[in-house]
């Protein structure tokens, strides 16, 4: 009979994936901010709608890519 001792790499590999996808969404984010607001001082708008817009499509973009990720095994 095999002796089959859980192994160190599946007890760390599920802490990487998720700590790696909290980094993928604070840099979209970031990136979505910058983004914006270069726009607005382009565009010299009054409000900040591009980050605002900007940073909305960024949080639904990561919930979508954490979603499917998190389905993905």
């Amino acid at each position: 009979m095999p002796d089959h001792k859980p192994k160190r790499d599946d007890n760390i590999k599920p802490y990487l994936r998720y700590s790696g996808l909290a980094f993928q969404m604070i840099g979209v984010m970031v990136l979505a901010a910058l983004a914006g607001m270069k726009l607005d001082d382009y565009f010299h708008t009054r409000n900040p709608w591009f980050t605002i817009v900007l940073l909305l499509v960024a949080v639904v973009a990561s919930m979508v890519l954490v979603i499917l990720s998190l389905n993905k095994k």
